[in-house]
């Protein structure tokens, strides 16, 4: 295929996620009951309110992040786009069937830039749709992504690993998710990878031909 029909048709595929993603306000509330899987360890993790500042900044960094694979790396772009599609249709079956709710969120105090920020994402985000997490998912897509990708910039690698980890990081310290959120989302992504790779390889790879070796003939 022409690389530039590729392009249009790996950032056409982009567009996937933010389609997708309609639905999750049709989710997000506790009308069909929730669950809690609170722990006295969630309860024990403080309010760090600088982590908003990873937590607000997730929707423009995973934008900016899975374009630049799309220019840099089809086949990764491919497989993230793929998975990042898989996994939130997953998020979405279990938050209709299972919804569960966040810890809860404490009174911010204050009027700084931060617990002004913080306050309106506990305004806007409501406490549902937490298991598992959007945002850790996301995230640690992007870290298993680049994990064996041929992107050679090593300072682009370590600044994807840690702004990835900040976002989950974040997640726990501003009480929008608790640990299982976490975990569940990080299984989730690597289940859902290796598929990926094993049906690119599988299907979209070109076969490859072997070519018989003749036989030599020795004569005494």
């Amino acid at each position: 295929m022409n690389k530039k029909w590729k392009m249009v048709g790996i950032l056409c595929f982009l567009l996937s996620i933010p389609a997708m993603m309609l639905v999750y306000p049709y989710l997000n509330s506790p009308t069909r009951g929730v669950h809690t899987l609170v722990t006295s360890l969630d309860q024990a993790i403080p309010v760090v309110k600088w982590f908003v500042v990873p937590y607000v900044a997730w929707v423009g960094y995973i934008t900016i992040t899975l374009l630049y694979f799309c220019f840099k790396d089809f086949t990764l772009a491919f497989k993230t786009i793929l998975v990042f599609d898989l996994g939130l249709l997953i998020c979405f079956i279990i938050y209709y069937f299972y919804q569960t709710v966040g810890p809860v969120r404490p009174v911010i105090t204050g009027d700084d830039f931060l617990a002004r920020l913080l306050k309106y994402v506990y305004k806007i985000d409501q406490p549902y749709n937490c298991f598992p997490s959007i945002h850790v998912m996301s995230s640690y897509l992007i870290i298993r992504a680049i994990r064996n990708s041929s992107l050679s910039n090593r300072w682009i690698k370590w600044s994807i690993v840690c702004f990835s980890t900040s976002i989950i990081l974040a997640t726990l310290f501003i009480k929008q998710h608790v640990l299982m959120d976490v975990i569940a989302a990080i299984i989730l992504v690597e289940c859902l990878f290796k598929m990926a790779e094993v049906v690119y390889a599988w299907i979209l790879m070109p076969k490859r031909t072997v070519k018989s070796v003749a036989k030599k003939s020795f004569s005494v």
